[in-house]
């Protein structure tokens, strides 16, 4: 008989990783689908994590956890899902890539976050998490009082970069995509002294992962120190759900219940930055350890028992 597992996890970035980890400790039994791919993979340095002063990278906080899920009986699928059904008895289906039969589970975890629209341009993807971010609330700190360029789709860069003022007066939007910016951002960002170039840059100059300066089209070479991106077009992973009807948001993320973190469909959760939240890691593992909470008495129920209480959860 083929197993049904109490949880399969689609997605083993950090919010599937610590959802995993709870509800090993708690004694279920869980599959992970997981294609090594996500934004945590991407992240050289969190610098923003509690106990990691000096920066930590998320493919070591996988490597990590991953390590410590198996510890708890964790098992991990490296696949992509491509297919999610339910059956009339409640068990979900998911079909995968490389998979020639369906994997079971009595209820399910999205965490397949959002895959950013960044173009290739040489150089870029060494500085990623190092040097050049994506979020100012986790990496504004780290262009402080820095020589600090913004390159993206115009609208995004501009307003991208009138929010790091707060944290650099050195600031260069390079729109790359040469997309128009409104009349009203474009006095804004002469007003707050941000110098705007419409030009595609063509190579970033970096030494470990250290931005050293950003090579344009026209064969201008300009010299910074930091850099985000911002660009149009970031796609939320939600297509697996498409056959369920739960609430989303019209950007596509996922609205799920501020406790639970389950979504409006029964026994489907979705943690990370496929949800509504503020796209963190370290919200992300909260919110991963928070689902598995509740996953976890939700299994009691469906097992036709008293479901579990923990008194210091005030359940």
């Amino acid at each position: 008989m083929p197993v049904i597992y109490d949880t399969v996890i689609v997605g083993g970035g950090i919010a599937g990783l610590q959802a995993a980890i709870q509800l090993g400790r708690s004694r279920r039994q869980v599959l992970v689908v997981d294609d090594g791919k996500g934004r945590s993979t991407l992240a050289k340095n969190y610098r923003n994590i509690l106990g990691f002063p000096e920066g930590v990278s998320g493919q070591y906080l996988r490597m990590m956890g991953t390590r410590q899920a198996k510890q708890v009986g964790v098992e991990f699928l490296p696949d992509r899902a491509i297919e999610i059904h339910q059956d009339d008895d409640g068990i979900f289906r998911i079909k995968t890539q490389k998979g020639t039969t369906a994997y079971t589970g009595r209820t399910l975890l999205l965490a397949t976050g959002i895959t950013d629209a960044i173009p290739y341009i040489p150089g870029l993807g060494d500085c990623l998490g190092e040097s050049v971010y994506i979020c100012p609330d986790c990496d504004g700190y780290e262009v402080l009082s820095q020589k600090t360029v913004v390159i993206g789709s115009g609208p995004q860069a501009a307003h991208l970069a009138r929010i790091l003022k707060y944290f650099t007066d050195d600031l260069l939007v390079i729109n790359h995509t040469n997309e128009e910016i409104d009349p009203e951002v474009s006095n804004h960002l002469q007003e707050e002294n941000i110098k705007f170039i419409a030009e595609k840059v063509i190579r970033i100059e970096q030494e470990k992962g250290r931005l050293q300066a950003v090579h344009l089209e026209n064969g201008d070479k300009l010299p910074v120190e930091k850099g985000f991106v911002a660009f149009r077009g970031a796609v939320v992973n939600t297509g697996l759900l498409r056959s369920f009807p739960l609430h989303m948001l019209s950007n596509g993320h996922i609205v799920v219940d501020g406790r639970t973190k389950e979504t409006s469909y029964p026994n489907i959760w979705a943690v990370g930055d496929v949800a509504a939240h503020s796209q963190m890691s370290t919200i992300a593992m909260g919110d991963g350890a928070q689902a598995a909470i509740w996953i976890h008495k939700r299994l009691f129920e469906l097992a036709g028992k008293k479901s579990y209480i923990n008194p210091h959860t005030h359940a």
